[in-house]
């Protein structure tokens, strides 16, 4: 299969590009100017600007995907409070961009937009898991910029035939996820405190009782692939293990794998005020259309993570 992947310098999207290599699919991602080499081995970067339908159009002719995957956009929910405009720029901007260059180019193109479970906010803790037809409220410009790509999709697939697949994906983690979430920052930190000898590592945390639906993002871009050659277009999917994990569980989880002592302090001033408690859903219709479940155990993703920021750091200390 021809793949196209829009994101594909980013987290999820280096390990969605080698997962479909190493499947034998001709990748193919749109990146930003000056981004080419950022892509991983195998992948034939095009350089073109999001933001800007005809050019995205203009690629989707020249590479004439098989299918699309949309992953790219402002990914962080603490940072969309300080740019709420960038945020919707990019997160709702980008993917109409990608939906109109569908419609006019490759309406019958298999599609994922994927957006995010952030789009249903605050979920009383008894109606838990989160289903497709859980009702959105987004409580940041992150939540709500990806509700509204989420119902452009729909859109577009209802009144144009694109085949705009909608699937939300919770908490992804794993190597190569960047320091600004909670579980790489830790990992990093340890890893340099090893690297610089310290005798212990004192690491200051926000509330570690939020429970989360955490997915290593190795099994989450399989559940993609597999949604490229499976999905219904006229169906949404929840990406997501269908079972919550304490913060604590993940970050203490690191203890155990570091070379040195670590300690775990909480602090007021990083807790999120009228955070959710309790987030995750059902990944019921995904399982059902494509056989998919979760395989990589979390012992396995923190010490994956942990070991990929102690090569990271070494680098770094290289240069």
């Amino acid at each position: 299969m021809r793949v196209l992947i829009t994101g594909a310098t980013g987290f999820a999207g280096r390990h969605l590009s080698t997962c479909c290599t190493a499947l034998g699919h001709e990748v193919h991602a749109l990146v930003r100017p000056g981004r080419e080499d950022a892509v991983v081995r195998g992948v034939r970067a095009h350089a073109a600007d999001l933001a800007d339908p005809a050019q995205v159009a203009a690629l989707l002719r020249r590479v004439a995907p098989e299918g699309l995957v949309h992953l790219a956009g402002a990914s962080s929910v603490g940072r969309s409070f300080g740019d709420p405009l960038g945020t919707w720029d990019v997160n709702l901007g980008g993917t109409l961009s990608v939906l109109e260059a569908l419609r006019t180019e490759a309406p019958r193109t298999t599609a994922l937009v994927v957006t995010s479970g952030e789009i249903y906010g605050r979920v009383p803790v008894d109606a838990l898991p989160v289903t497709e037809h859980t009702p959105f409220d987004p409580v940041s410009p992150y939540g709500a910029s990806k509700a509204a790509a989420d119902l452009a999709a729909g859109q577009y697939r209802a009144a144009y035939g694109v085949h705009a697949v909608r699937v939300r994906a919770f908490n992804h983690i794993g190597p190569g996820q960047d320091a600004r979430f909670v579980l790489p920052n830790i990992a990093r930190q340890i890893a340099r405190a090893e690297r610089d000898g310290l005798p212990r590592v004192e690491v200051t945390v926000g509330n570690l009782d939020t429970r989360r639906d955490f997915v290593d993002v190795r099994d989450m871009v399989r559940a993609y692939v597999l949604l490229l050659e499976r999905a219904d277009p006229d169906q949404v999917y929840l990406a997501c293990g269908g079972r919550s994990t304490p913060v604590r569980e993940i970050i203490e989880g690191l203890a155990p794998l570091a070379r040195i002592p670590v300690a775990f302090t909480s602090h007021e001033g990083l807790r999120r005020e009228g955070e959710q408690p309790d987030l995750y859903g059902s990944p019921d219709r995904l399982r059902d259309a494509t056989g998919w479940t979760p395989e990589i155990p979390l012992e396995t993703t923190l010490s994956d993570t942990l070991d990929w920021w102690r090569e990271r750091v070494s680098r770094d200390d290289e240069e």
